[in-house]
Order: structure tokens, then sequence, then C-alpha cells
């Protein structure tokens, strides 16, 4: 008679080792085929040679159930069934996939969510209704919220603090506020702090109040080195406040001797948004090119007022061996819209113009609306904004750290508005781009040695 060693799945004992080999060669036991054993880990123990299974551990309480392979699997689906912290896991993961896709809170008790559960995965499943899941919502969030602030209290030292307004559909006001900082993996992690509600004027002092409720909440007033804000005035007065408020980190980065306003001015910078700065430079250069942009946006809309100009379009691109595209207006609140409906406009600029002189109206001693000349300002104009573009994109991704590529396409963009300052077509819009440029970039400290070149070159 063998003598029983307990094993886990996978590995093999020294005893288990010389019980097989004193048999000869030991039986494989065929792989568990039921979808119960995702939830539970088998311990085996060797029998006369044989590798037997003899309980099974549950992966969510790590309970022990005896299991042998005789027994089946229903006490073990009973178990599942039971389990508090496998039906805690359940809610905490649909909680997560309403938030994350963000899905209506009765999406737990729909019947085609019930049916995908218990067709695929768990025919026992009991759908939450939608009062189960707020309340699941509240708890998820508040144990995230905890864990947050257990973290930043005990294993961060410095944080980076982004915050601003973002209004809701509902024409509700909220302050958003988002933290980085290295964590102790020496990874950088970004974490939303929280949305608060502003039902009041968006002055510098509300602003103050509500930033600083939220610092305080999360035990971080003695830890910001740096915050973001937008380009608004409300912010450089709130700026000027939140300063003083959040000195305590900086303070201890500065000499002993009497730190008066000017010394914290220095070292704790208010660093406005570069997408926004570049937002305002690009508008003050399309604001003078209107008048072009206005024609191509009235032979645009012309084009897709009509199914049979549609049609028609399309029908003589095919004909001429051009793959028919469809092309849209740009939006007013951003001005990447309006290179990228150039970019689809400029390539077609043969088959469109044919297509808008046939069927626009106009006059014989009018010209056409969409002329030559508007073309040569199109493509001249498209060349110009790729810069731009490629900053925005570059400075507004989520991923990575922007704050130290900011200094680079800052250059680039001095050095590309000077090599079009006198350009014959785009002349009238680069210079008050100059204007805008230096209005928000100028006063940057002068201890950086790249962005002192960039002042010299620009003046």
């Amino acid at each position: 008679m063998g003598t029983g060693t307990g094993t886990r799945t996978g590995s093999t004992s020294p005893m288990g080792m010389a019980a097989a080999s004193a048999s000869g060669s030991r039986a494989r036991r065929r792989a568990p085929t039921s979808k119960v054993w995702l939830e539970f880990e088998e311990v085996t123990e060797i029998h006369g040679g044989r590798e037997v299974r003899v309980s099974a551990i549950c992966l969510h309480c790590k309970g022990t159930s005896f299991a042998k392979s005789s027994f089946g699997t229903r006490h073990l689906r009973r178990h599942l069934d039971l389990c508090p912290p496998k039906k805690e896991k359940d809610a905490h993961e649909l909680c997560r996939l309403i938030a994350r896709l963000d899905l209506p809170l009765c999406f737990g008790e729909s019947d085609a969510f019930q049916g995908y559960i218990t067709n695929a995965h768990n025919p026992k499943f009991v759908k939450s209704s939608r009062q189960t899941t707020a309340r699941d919502l509240i708890g998820l969030y508040n144990n995230r919220v905890e864990q947050l602030v257990d973290v930043l209290k005990n294993s961060v030292s410095s944080v980076a603090l982004t915050s601003d307004i973002w209004s809701g559909k509902a024409k509700e006001d909220y302050i958003s506020m988002v933290a980085l900082f290295v964590n102790s993996d020496w990874c950088l992690e970004k974490r939303l702090l929280g949305l608060k509600s502003i039902e009041v004027a968006h002055t510098g002092v509300n602003i103050v109040e509500r930033v600083e409720m939220v610092a305080s909440d999360y035990g971080i007033t003695d830890k910001i080195f740096a915050i973001v804000l937008g380009n608004a005035s409300s912010n450089k007065t709130a700026m000027d406040v939140l300063k003083h408020v959040f000195s305590g980190y900086i303070g201890s980065l500065m000499p002993k001797r009497a730190r008066n306003e000017d010394d914290l001015a220095v070292v704790f910078l208010h660093q406005h948004c570069a997408c926004h700065i570049i937002n305002l430079i690009i508008k003050s250069c399309l604001k003078r090119l209107l008048p072009y942009l206005e024609d191509f946006r009235t032979a645009i809309t012309f084009l897709n007022s009509s199914n049979q100009r549609i049609a028609s379009y399309k029908q003589y691109c095919l004909s001429v061996g051009v793959c028919p595209r469809k092309f849209g207006v740009d939006m007013d609140v951003r001005w990447n819209s309006t290179y990228l409906m150039l970019k689809h406009l400029v390539p077609c600029q043969s088959t469109f113009s044919v297509c808008i002189e046939t069927n626009h109206p106009h006059k014989e001693d009018v010209s056409f609306l969409v002329t030559p000349n508007h073309w040569a300002i199109a493509e001249k104009l498209l060349s110009f904004l790729q810069l731009f573009y490629d900053s925005t994109i570059a400075l507004s991704v989520v991923y990575y750290p922007t704050l130290p590529l900011m200094l680079h396409h800052i250059l680039k963009i001095a050095r590309h508005l000077n090599a079009y300052e006198n350009h014959e077509r785009l002349r009238i819009a680069v210079v008050p781009m100059k204007t805008k440029f230096l209005k928000y970039w100028w006063e940057i400290p002068y201890s950086i040695h790249l962005l002192s070149f960039l002042i010299l070159e620009l003046r």
C-alpha cells in the first residue's frame, strides 16, 4: 500500500518520484475538463505510483474542499454560488465594466447581459439590480479612494497637480483635479483625484477653495511641487493664492534666508497649458485667412447638401480613375479640424474644382467660388500647420509625461514662425502669431539655456 504525498498540480515531490520509480512509470493523469477548475487549484497525492486528486483550493476564498476524482464537481459549483469573495469579485468587475464603458446602472439587470453570462459563462448567474449596482459602485469608489490616500501619504514624496474646469451635457460644471507622481516602483502614475461641482462663478477664489479641499482630503498639501492650470485670467488669480497654500514642499527647497514674494514666484512656477497656447496661436492665424476658409466651407457644404451632387461627384471620380471620398466641414472650437479639412481636400483639388465649377452657380463676370489662388493658399497653409498639428498630438497624450517635450516643441515652433515670417502669402498671418507666442512664452525662467536662446532668436 503506497504512502500518500500531497502536492499541488504541476509539481512532483521527491517521494512521489521514488514511488513512481518503484512501480515503473507513473501513470499520467488526464487534465480536468470542467470549467469549475478555472476557479479552483487542484491538490494531488501519489498513491501506488499514480497521481490522484484529493482536494481543491478556492482561488477566491482560499478555502479547501474535498475533491476526489470520483466525486465530481457539483459540490464545487455550489461552493462558488455561495462564496462571498467570488460574489464580491463579480460585483466588483461589473462595476468596473460599467464605469469604463460609461454604461447605465441598469446594465447588470438587462436581459441581454443576463443571457450572455448565463449561456457563455455561468448558468446560475443572478442579475444585479440598479440599486445594488449603485451601492457597489459607491463601495468600490470609497475603497479605491482609501487605497489612493494611503499610497499618497506613505509612499509618495512629491506630486504634480493638473486642474481644469469641465462642463457636462446637463449644463453642470465641475473642476477636475489629476495627480501625477512616481510610485515606489519608479513608474509614473496618473490618478483622478476628483470632480468637484462648481456651481458658482469660475473666479480665482472659488477655484482655490475646491483645489485646496481636494488636496487636503488626500493629504498632499505639503507634497505639491508643480501645478498646471489653463490660461484663463481666473486661473492666474488662483495661482497667486495657491503658491502660498502649497508652499510647504517648495519651502524646504528654498534657501534659509527670508523667503519673500519674489523667491516664491520664481520657484513655484505656474505653467500654462501648452496645447491651449498653440490653439490660441493658430486661431490668430486662421482669423487672417478667414475669407479663403469660408469659401472652402461653403463649397463643401454645397456639395454635401444634395445627394445628387454627391453621387455625381462620385461618378466623376470613378470615371477619371480617382478614389472618391467625402469631405467634412471643420469646427470653430478645434483648429485641428481645420487642418484635417484641408488635408483631405487639397489632394482632391482637381476633381473637387471640376465639381464646384460645374454645379455651383456663378455670374459670368465673377470668378468661381474656389479659384487657383484658393488652392495655392490652402497648400501653403497645410504645409505651415503640419508642425503645429504634430506638436499638439505629441503634447496631448496621456500615457507618458509631456513636460520634458514642451521646450523642444516651443523651440521648433519659434524657428518655424521665423521661417515663414516673410512668406509672400502667409506673412499677414504669421506676424500676429509671433505676438501671441511671446505673450504666453516670454516669461519662462531664464535659467533654462534653451529658452534663453529661443527668446533671443525671436526678438
